[in-house]
This record gives structure tokens, sequence and C-alpha cells, in this order.
């Protein structure tokens, strides 16, 4: 009779779940945010077990078949636990309590790892930084990262100084100055990896050391629409403003995201004093004085529209558009002294736009092609007298419009034993158009109009293996030809790369790694140009001009997860610079790029973070370097020069309270006397502080933060090298204080509706 029930029971759950449907919901905290990893169990409603599963990271659950009416046990163990009944493929969302715990003489501690060792990259958890930092902004998260640090409106990283920036694994068709605003417009919570790479692989179409910011790419599985909207107003010696307005839209194949960010921007320019020692060819000295102050201002407009369609796990597909657009670009020079009197206003815009679709296949081909259109027309009008009273007045038209194509196609083989092949080709391709013409308002003779055409062809493909030999050990290496021609001059070369990881253990991870990369000048730098800052200085262009080859070899060290050490050595072959220049032949400072033999360094550096339980957080890097210099000649001049360097870099973060979130943040850099060709510039101070205020729900935050609070960061120059003597004393204001706000919104999920019938309209 009991084994008669106990087949009729089960009888019964099988005739249940034959007629059973698809429920799903989603599981949430007090705050509306997702939870994730929560047990959802699931029950007829005579409490018989059907079935259980976990929550995805959007808090979403789906059981496939369920009965008709059933009961659904949530569990977590952070949060109280929750049962549920309904009937119905919807359970809705379903809010779970914290719960409190209280334990007795038992305290538990964890701290996640500040970095791992990913693939060959250093690799850093953007969440956690943003609990150590008071950052708003991408481009804020990137110079938080220990060993990176912003160098005028760049990022350098120590032991490898200038990066390629990456965002989702792939080189941006934008400049760099475009870039950099990008990353300034974009949110920090869109960030979900920062990834360090001292030696990049050539599968990422670039070379030398790089930093890959990865974006969230979530998805859901019914419709999700976030926003952020952010508001700023900078106040230095003139007041600037700007914001962004962020929308992302996530869905379970497709998701696509939108951010606008216009902006104001009024800074001094060009103030300095300068004191000359001139002597010409003659042998006659000439000292000079001249006292410059100015300023330059541009309205921007940045957009970027991004979609990425994935149907399957393994298939991808991606288009962004994004266009910048600086208006009403105004900029003021006034010069006087012993030499000359001057006035100097230019007026100019420029925009740039960017299409760049990419696709990855299930079976490891990926294809892409970026196109890039820049246009920037600038007007200069001059007028100034000498000490003789001559006088002279002129207008220059610039003129400068690029059209780039980059096409790329690359494949990826997982092979047997642990190894794994990659390869590929990438063509480029850029056509600019420039000029420059001179109007005489003072009836003597004008120069002649310049007008140049330059085409220029990148042909690169590259091949590569990969193969872990051990859980412990493995080993990257890499080669890339290139073929580059620009008009007549045409070269050949090849890039290696070389990496080897061991883990000893996770406390000991040892990286060697080899690169090599090569660097070209801008477009506008190889025209044969004349532009006029005062009566006694300009800048001359250079067409010819070489690219420069770099040769890097580092060894880095990471213990516990969070110290980092890296002992590099770079040689540059054929380095260019801009160096001012005392012409022998009148009196005249130049200001031109020129061509080293060679630029070479050896860098130590150490990354250092602590912590003082939950209320502060420091990362502390030193860096210790050697530079030579080698340029025979310089004009006239060869340059044989070496120093010593060190810099120290000290970020700090302090939580003042947990609910609502209050961190302050003080942050401090030095760095000592630096050598740049001719130039010995004085030692740089920066000092840093900010508040942030972080509302319980995480909607609205409110940063007040100051920047270079000492005014310390513009360093002087000094020349006493071989009859060369020039001081030049930088009077720019750097201080400034920003107060920003930002607001997020999301949550919203698109509710279904019933579809009207109109089978029986129409005719």
């Amino acid at each position: 009779m009991k084994g008669l029930m106990i087949l009729t029971g089960m009888m019964t759950c099988a005739t249940m779940v034959s007629e059973a449907q698809q429920v799903e919901g989603r599981v949430i905290d007090a705050a509306r945010m997702p939870i994730e990893a929560a047990t959802v169990v699931l029950q007829a409603r005579d409490s018989s077990f059907v079935g259980a599963t976990v929550t995805d990271s959007l808090g979403y659950f789906r059981f496939e078949q369920s009965p008709d009416c059933y009961r659904l046990i949530f569990q977590h163990i952070l949060y109280r636990t929750v049962e549920k009944e309904g009937c119905g493929a919807d359970a809705g969302e379903v809010e779970l309590a914290a719960q409190d715990y209280a334990l007795d003489e038992v305290v538990v501690r964890g701290e996640r790892p500040l970095v791992k060792v990913e693939k060959g990259a250093l690799s850093y958890d953007a969440a956690v930084l943003a609990e150590r930092t008071t950052a708003t902004t991408v481009f804020e998260a990137l110079t938080r990262v220990p060993g990176i640090r912003e160098q005028e409106n760049d990022v350098i990283l120590s032991g490898a100084g200038d990066v390629n920036l990456l965002i989702n694994g792939k080189p941006s068709g934008m400049n760099r100055e475009q870039l950099i605003m990008l990353l300034k417009s974009l949110p920090a919570s869109e960030v979900g990896q920062i990834e360090v790479m001292y030696n990049t692989p050539a599968q990422y179409r670039v070379r030398g050391a790089s930093v890959n910011i990865r974006l969230k790419a979530e998805k859901s599985r019914e419709p999700l629409l976030r926003g952020e909207v952010r508001g700023d107003f900078t106040q230095s010696r003139y007041s600037q403003g700007g914001g962004n307005v962020n929308l992302s839209y996530s869905g379970e194949k497709l998701s696509a995201d939108v951010s606008y960010s216009p902006g104001y921007t009024k800074t001094d320019a060009n103030d300095m004093d300068l004191e000359a020692l001139h002597t010409l060819s003659t042998g006659s000295p000439y000292e000079i004085n001249q006292n410059d102050r100015g300023y330059q201002q541009r309205t921007v407009h940045n957009l970027r529209v991004g979609l990425d369609y994935q149907p399957d796990e393994r298939n991808n597909f991606q288009l962004a558009y994004t266009t910048a657009l600086m208006r009403h670009g105004k900029s003021l020079n006034r010069s006087w002294g012993t030499f000359s009197e001057a006035e100097n206003f230019k007026t100019s815009e420029n925009q740039m736009h960017n299409v760049a679709a990419d696709y990855t296949a299930g079976f490891g081909l990926n294809v892409g092609l970026d196109y890039t259109y820049y246009q920037s027309p600038a007007v200069q009008n001059y007028s100034g007298t000498d000490t003789d009273g001559a006088a002279e007045r002129f207008r220059v038209d610039d003129r400068q419009k690029i059209n780039r194509w980059k096409v790329y196609a690359g494949q990826k083989h997982a092979l047997g034993g642990g190894w794994g092949l990659n390869y590929g080709l990438d063509f480029t391709f850029a056509d600019e158009k420039s000029g420059q013409t001179y109007h005489r308002l003072d009836g003597k003779p004008a120069d002649n109009p310049v007008d140049t055409h330059i085409k220029e062809e990148t042909y690169n493909f590259y091949a590569g293996v990969e193969k872990a030999f051990s859980e412990k050990l493995a080993m990257a290496l890499s080669v890339a030809g290139e073929c580059y021609q620009l008009m007549d001059y045409r070269k050949w070369a090849v890039y290696p790369t070389f990496q080897l990881s061991y883990q000893q253990s996770p406390e000991h991870i040892f990286q060697l790694g080899f690169s090599s990369d090569k660097a070209y000048p801008d477009y506008w730098t190889l025209q044969n140009t004349v532009s006029y800052l005062n009566g006694y200085t300009k800048i001359v262009g250079n067409p010819n001009l070489r690219p420069s080859s770099e040769y890097t070899a580092n060894l880095t060290y990471v213990w516990r997860g969070k110290y980092v050490a890296n002992l590099s050595y770079s040689y540059t072959k054929d380095y260019f610079v801009q160096l001012p220049y005392q012409s022998p032949e009148e009196l005249s400072l130049v200001y031109q790029f020129i061509n080293f033999n060679y630029q070479q360094d050896i860098t130590l550096a150490f990354i250092l973070p602590f912590t003082a339980g939950q209320v502060w957080n420091a990362d502390l890097t030193l860096t210790g370097s050697y530079l030579k210099e080698k340029c025979d000649p310089y004009h006239d001049i060869a340059i044989d020069r070496g120093r010593f360097m060190g810099a120290a870099i000290l970020n700090n973060t302090f939580r003042i309270a947990s609910k609502p979130d209050i961190r302050f943040e003080l942050n401090g850099m030095y760095v000592s006397s630096p050598l740049q060709g001719l130039m010995t510039l004085s030692d740089v101070w920066k000092l840093d502080a900010g508040v942030k205020w972080t509302s319980a729900d995480k909607k609205m935050e409110l940063k007040l933060s100051g920047n270079d609070l000492l005014n310390t960061s513009m360093p002087d120059a000094h020349i006493d090298y071989r009859g060369q003597r020039l001081d030049m004393r930088m009077l720019e204001t750097t201080r400034n204080l920003m107060v920003s706000f930002t607001y997020r919104f999301g949550g919203y999920t698109e509710k279904k509706h019933k579809e009207v019938d109109t089978s029986r309209f129409g005719y």
C-alpha cells in the first residue's frame, strides 16, 4: 500500500511537470540593486521539490518548466530568506532584506587582490579602484591605477613612459587629444577592468606598452535602460564648465550606449618671462628680455554612439560612431620687452568624425573597419613693432584635411598541448592635404604659399604563438612586419615581442618581456611651414623628420597580488622632440622637431599600496631612472647629455563615513629635475585634494576637488649649453577648483503589454 502511494505521488509530479510552463523573475535589495548568486528553489504547492537555480549578475532567474502554481524560496547568506507563492510565468521582482549577523569572538577579514596577472597583462578591477578613490570619470579612474600618472593632460606609465590607450582591446582612430577627451566624458561606473601590458602582443595591432580599458558589456533578459547625468564647474584664473549625459540600453542580445559631452574651456596660454643672451655668428651678444601673457578658449562637443549585437556567446558585432567638434577657438598672446612688442590673435575650429565596425566570429576570426575624417582651418592675425620702431603686420591662413582608412583581419586557433596560434594583417591609408598662405598687411613682400598633399600607406602583418607549459609557466611570442611608405620614403621593419610569465605561487609572479615599437610624427610637423608666436619666437616645420624606433626590455615582479616592482631598459633610435634653438644668423628663437641619434634610459619602479582598516587606502609609487640623449649634430651643436632622475607619487583616500559614503582624497607628486635636449627643467611638485559624497542608493554623487593646489606643476626651463643661454619662467595658472554633480537613473524594465487583435480589421 505504501509503495502504491509513492508511485501515485511520483506520477502526479510527473503529470504536473509535463504541463509545466516557464517561470522567471528578478531578485533585488532594498536599494533596488540586483542580487547576484541568490539561490532560488522551486516547489509545487504540496512542497514537493521541482528545481533550483541561482540568479545572474543582474539578479535574474529562470526555470524552463514549472507547475501552474508554485512556491519560490529565495536564499542568500547576506539576506533574509523569503518565500513567495504564485501562478503564471512572471514571478515579478522579489526584494530581500539584509541579514544582520552578530558574531561573538569571530572576526573575518578579506581583501580582494588589487592586481591579477591574466594572459600576460596586469589586470586591475575597476570596482576595487572605485572603492579606494574618488574617481568619477574613466580618465580619473585610469590615473588612479598604481604606476599610471597624469602629465600635461595625458597619461604615462612608470617604467614605460608613453603608452598606447586601447578600448575593449582595440586601438582608436582618434588622435590622442580626442581620445583623452572621450575618456573624460565617460563615467567611471562603465569600466570593468583596466589592463596594463608592458609588452603588447601583436594581435592588438599596436606595439610597445599599452593600457586596455575594458568597458562593461552587461546583458539583460528584459530590456533595461540606465543613464547618468553629470555637470561640473571649474574655477581657475578663468571659469570653465561642462558635463555629460550617458544612456545605455541592455538587452539579451542587443545593447547600445549614447554619450554626449559639451564643454567650455578658457585657460592661460604661453604665460612666461624669458631672459636670453643671444650670440650671433658675428660674435655679438644681445640681452633679450620678453614677457608673454595670453589665453585660449574653445567650446567642445563630444558624442559617441555605440551598438553591440551578440547573438550568442561566441559571436559579437560592434559599431561605434564618435565625433569631436571644437568651435569658437580663440587664442591671444601679447608680448613686450627689450626686443619687440607684439599681439598675436588666432581663431580656429576643427571637427573629427570616426566610424568603427568590428566583428568577432565564434571560430576565432576578427575583422574590422575604421574610418576617420579630420578638418582644421585656422586664421592668425599678427601685429608687432621691433626696438627700432619697424612695424610688421600679416595674416596667416592655415588649413588641414585628413581622410584615414584602416581595415584589419585576424585569426586565432586553439591548438593541442596548450598551444595557441594567432595571425593577421591590417592596412592603413591616410590622405592629408594642408596649406599655409601669408597675407602681408604692411606692404612687405609676402612669403610664398605652401600647399602639400601627403599620401601615407602602412602595411602590417603579424603572427604569434602562445604556450601554457603548466599552470605556473606561460609564454607568448609574436613578430610583426611592416612596410611604411610616405610619398617617396619607403621603409621595411620587423618588430618582435616576447613575454614569459612564471607564477611560483599565488604570492609570487614574475614576467620577463621584450617589445619594439615605432612612432610617427604628426602630419603638420612634416610641413614646410612657419608660425610666429611673437617678434622673437617662431615655430618651423621639418619635412625631413623621420619616424623613431624603440626597443624595450623589462622584468616585472608581483608580490601578494598588489606589490609591483618593474625594471626596464629602452633604446629609441631617431627619437624626435621639439626643442628651442637660438639662430646664429638672426635674432630669432626657433622651435622645431628634430631627430636625435638615440635616447636611452633605464628605470626601476616600485608600486606599494597599503591600507589601514576600512579608513585609509594609499598607493606609493617610487621611480628612479637614468636618461641619456645624443644628437650629432643639432644644427651646429652636438648634444650628448645624461642625468639621474627620481619621482614619487603618493595617493591617499580616507573614508570619513559609510552611510552615506563620504571620502576624502589627498594626492601628491614630486619629479626631480629632468632633461630634454638642451634644456634642464626644474623640479615638479603637485598636490591635489578632493572630497566625494555618494548617496545611500548610489544614485547621486557630489564631488569637490582642487587640482595643483600649490600651482607648482609647470616646470621652468634653463639652457646653458655650448653658446645657447636661455631662461624661461613659466607663469601659467594650473591651480583650479572644480565642483561636479552626478545623478544616475536606471532599472527601467520594459513592460510586456497584450497586443491588440487587429486580425479582422481592414479590407
